[in-house]
């Protein structure tokens, strides 16, 4: 590490009494392990407030990429301002989002004046720790405010206090800028109080001013909508093209040229009586016509709020968007890693082994403490494996002859139906030779390693798991492949992959750990290796899936269901959920999935499966 980076380390751990990791792979966070629980349901506003240890870091992860063309002091500046951010009241995001929503607004509407509020905020608190700091976070601001565009009016107000902040009301149009300063002295105030009491001061002093705003910006938006069908961007989505053709074609003459000829220009270039004026008529459609319109205009508000809000939440913490609409932080626990980052000071690279280590890794493809864990996760399950080896052996049939059947003609009789066939006259008193068919199966596990598999030792059971699985198919010889999946998906161990290389990959499962729920993109990769595999080796597939949660990627509800039915009509696909809440697992695999209420049964849950479809498809015809 360059000494430069040790210093800018050694003095922000000083002064915040954390652990501060450069990196060449971007910005993260992580906290104490046992409070994380808490931690994610202060955050997601069910419980109103938790101990300020809870609340503070283990250590911060900072982008040496980002920060290496500053001087030191702008460096320390910057990382400042992201642990200050740190300290923002995490209830309060998600407590305004839903005030919002009942109001019938996006809830990002709320995130728009909330988040600039909240880093102006955490930099006042900076500035009167270090006075000199003030002139780079001017600077740093000045640079948001030239990367934005497409700005609606409520976009443009919560940018104003930015402005007045930094004293650069220039920027402002005439109308904003009044708008601004009447609330000058309010956001003062919300600067100077605690958490609760400026939440206060916004819903009562800025929110009556900022919903005539939004009120604005969601016609303009009905605008956008009919401008993008004009120039043609709809057309890639046929239902939602052909919808937004007939409100245009619904609308006078004089209106659909207007929007024709101006189809290059943006809502907030339209004059304000031609905006009234088309409102006006959209508002006069068919019920069905403008509840299409609102949807399509909730949606797209969503997604430029989300644009606008990226440069103003914490860079330290995972941040997405989930399917109702409410913005969700993803926290990590110090001691894990994330895409081959580490987050904890323990770490070792393989260039910093001992010699026993590196005896260990050339014989075992461990080090002496992974080997150390693999055999004591391996003690537990090597019991059982044993067991469900015989167990399913004597379900396969052996590649050996035998006698069966009746028949009018053969080599042997069957004496057994003598007694029955003679005295009747049919006469089906012969047996046959018979060499039974070895029916080979292929299984396909995929395991969830999102961020909700650290709880409730979750994580460590589907470990247990997946090791049972996996060494009794080995055991039998027996294809296994298994995926690992969070918003992206992992490839553990191939079909025709030694089982000795799956042994160092299993013991980097915990580091995978985090991100979002990606079901759809984990069945869809699956299902295509599966299927490609029994294919050339003519075998039968089963798949597996296990998952604690909804999805929070990719497809959901009706539309995930409806590609788990049609991919269950080539392969047995099974589910396995966890959990004794509602489990979402059950909703879209139906009767096909199993439900585990205590997650200490999920390697029991797993070997059942195997024997049922050991049961079901080796079968002897």
């Amino acid at each position: 590490m360059k000494e430069k980076w040790r210093v800018v380390s050694h003095l922000l751990e000083q002064e915040y009494g954390m652990k501060f990791v450069p990196s060449y792979e971007g910005w993260g966070c992580g906290y104490d392990p046992m409070h994380l629980p808490l931690l994610e349901m202060w955050a997601r506003a069910e419980v109103e407030e938790v101990p300020p240890a809870v609340r503070k870091p283990e250590g911060i992860v900072f982008d040496i990429n980002q920060l290496s063309r500053k001087s030191e002091e702008e460096i320390l500046t910057e990382i400042r301002h992201e642990v200050s951010l740190l300290e923002t009241n995490f209830y309060l995001w998600r407590l305004g989002q839903r005030e919002f929503f009942r109001f019938g607004y996006p809830p990002t509407s709320f995130l728009v004046l909330y988040a600039p509020l909240e880093s102006l905020k955490a930099d006042k608190r900076i500035t009167e720790r270090h006075p000199h700091s003030s002139s780079y976070l001017q600077q740093r601001y000045l640079h948001i405010l030239s990367q934005l565009e497409d700005l609606y009016p409520h976009h443009l107000m919560a940018l104003g206090f930015i402005a007045l902040w930094t004293g650069r009301e220039d920027l402002l149009s005439p109308l904003v800028s009044r708008q601004v300063r009447s609330l000058a002295r309010a956001m003062q105030e919300y600067l100077s109080l605690p958490d609760g009491q400026a939440y206060d001061v916004l819903m009562e002093e800025f929110f009556g001013k900022y919903r005539v705003l939004l009120e604005e910006a969601q016609e303009l938006n009905f605008v956008d909508l009919l401008l993008e069908e004009a120039r043609g961007r709809n057309r890639q989505d046929g239902h939602r093209g052909r919808i937004m053709t007939d409100v245009l074609k619904k609308l006078p003459p004089h209106l659909q040229d207007f929007i024709l000829k101006n189809r290059d220009l943006k809502a907030v270039q339209i004059p304000s009586d031609v905006v009234k004026d088309l409102v006006k008529h959209i508002r006069n459609l068919p019920d069905w016509m403008k509840d299409y319109m609102k949807q399509m205009s909730y949606l797209n508000m969503l997604e430029r709020d989300v644009s606008f809000l990226r440069l103003f939440l914490p860079k330290t913490l995972e941040v997405e968007l989930e399917h109702r609409g409410f913005l969700t932080f993803l926290f990590k626990p110090w001691q894990e890693e994330r895409s081959g980052r580490s987050l904890s000071s323990s770490s070792h690279s393989r260039k910093d082994l001992s010699d026993k280590d590196k005896q260990f890794l050339r014989e075992t493809g461990l080090t002496e403490e992974e080997y150390r864990s693999y055999r004591l996760m391996l003690k537990d399950v090597l019991p059982h494996v044993e067991a469900l080896r015989r167990k399913f052996e004597k379900l396969l049939p052996k590649e050996e002859e035998y006698w069966w059947g009746r028949y009018h003609t053969g080599r042997r009789l069957n004496l057994k139906k003598l007694s029955v066939e003679v005295p009747t006259g049919r006469g089906r008193i012969y047996q046959r030779r018979v060499v039974p068919e070895r029916k080979e199966l292929a299984f396909k596990l995929v395991i969830d390693v999102s961020s909700s598999m650290r709880k409730e030792e979750k994580l460590v059971s589907a470990m247990k798991a997946l090791l049972l699985v996996a060494e009794t198919l080995s055991s039998m010889g027996m294809p296994l492949s298994v995926d690992l999946f969070s918003e992206r998906v992992m490839t553990l161990k191939d079909f025709d992959e030694d089982y000795r290389n799956f042994r160092s990959k299993f013991m980097q499962i915990p580091s995978m750990v985090g991100g979002a729920t990606n079901i759809e993109l984990a069945l869809l990769k699956a299902f295509d290796h599966l299927s490609s595999y029994c294919k050339t080796t003519h075998r039968r597939g089963v798949l597996i899936l296990f998952s604690d949660g909804e999805p929070t990627r990719g497809l959901k509800g009706t539309e995930l269901k409806k590609i788990i039915d049609t991919m269950k009509k080539e392969y047995p696909l099974v589910g396995v959920g966890v959990g004794q809440s509602r489990n979402y697992i059950e909703e879209y695999f139906d009767r096909t999935a199993i439900k585990v209420s205590d997650i200490s049964r999920l390697p029991s849950a797993f070997s059942f499966v195997l024997e049922n479809y050991f049961r079901r498809l080796t079968s002897v015809d």
